[in-house]
Parts: structure tokens; sequence; C-alpha cells
């Protein structure tokens, strides 16, 4: 394993992908699937986030820092996807307005106008804590990453460590 390359929990897992920075049903599905707002289930599941957490809804900042809470605590793991991606490299794409400062050039979601925006320390919080997830998850029962298992990208990525992601060449 390496800084991209995480240890996958053992046990039960609940998989959530594609938030898109929509709080509310956030909250809502992980309700739903037994568990309370921080992340704890009675049965011990895991909550595990595929990426994707920033973007086109209203509060991207507050789903962010409910990940990150929950994974201090134990209680999720996530990797990143290509919207956390756009932000560690700087990429100005349709719906991240709201870590950029929105209207930019590249957006064009009418969502990014309603967004809640990032402040600095939002924006430093964010970078930092995107910096520390994986790529991938995986055990011998079960691989994880935002959209494609590609054996030859994954080999790649075996061989990092150190290098940020920003400047890594899959």
């Amino acid at each position: 394993m390496n800084k991209f390359i995480a240890k996958l929990f053992n046990g039960p897992l609940d998989i959530i992908g594609d938030v898109h920075g929509e709080i509310d049903a956030l909250k809502n599905l992980i309700r739903v699937l037994g568990y309370d707002e921080k992340g704890n289930h009675p049965e011990q599941r895991k909550l595990i986030f595929v990426g994707d957490l920033c973007d086109r809804g209203i509060d991207s900042i507050a789903v962010i820092r409910l990940v990150k809470e929950m994974m201090d605590l134990g209680n999720a793991q996530c990797v990143l996807g290509n919207h956390e991606l756009n932000i560690l490299t700087s990429s100005k794409r349709d719906g991240n307005g709201w870590f950029f400062g929105s209207p930019h050039d590249d957006d064009h979601s009418i969502l990014s106008l309603n967004a809640k925006k990032a402040t600095k320390e939002d924006r430093i919080f964010i970078c930092d804590f995107l910096n520390q997830l994986p790529l991938v998850l995986e055990s011998s029962r079960l691989r994880i990453v935002h959209a494609c298992w590609d054996t030859q990208a994954i080999n790649k990525i075996r061989v990092q460590n150190e290098e940020p992601i920003c400047n890594s060449v899959f």
C-alpha cells in the first residue's frame, strides 16, 4: 500500500457515490441506512464514499466536512473522484464555481449560483483533506475506485508514493 492505495475496511460496508454537494440527501441516505450523524451504525457497518463529494449541489463544503468527520472517527473511507481531482489540479470546471469563485468561464451550472461559496479557510481545509485521500481502496475481496478499475493505471499508481497527486501522471 502507498499514499494512493489504502487498505479497505473489513466487515460489512455501504458504498455511496457521487454525492455532489447534496448535503440533505446525504444526511437522509445515511439515516435511512441506519447510521447516526457521526457515521456510527448499530451493526458496525462502515461507509465507503466513491468520490465526487463536491460540485453541483448546494453545499459541497458541508458534505466534505461531514465525510471527513466520519473518517476521523473511523466510520468511513473515501477515494478521490474526478471532481476532487479538478480542485487539486486547479481545473475550473462546470459546477466548481463554489470553490474557485463563481461565475468563472467554465462554470455554466445554474446550481453554482446558489451554492455556498468556499472561503479561503474552507479552501485550505478542503485541499488538505483531499490531498490525504487515496485513489484506490482494496482488500482481498473488493477493490474500489471512482470510475473504472484499469489494471495498467493501477500498476502505475502502485509505484507512486510521495509525489503530490496533481503532479502524478496516470
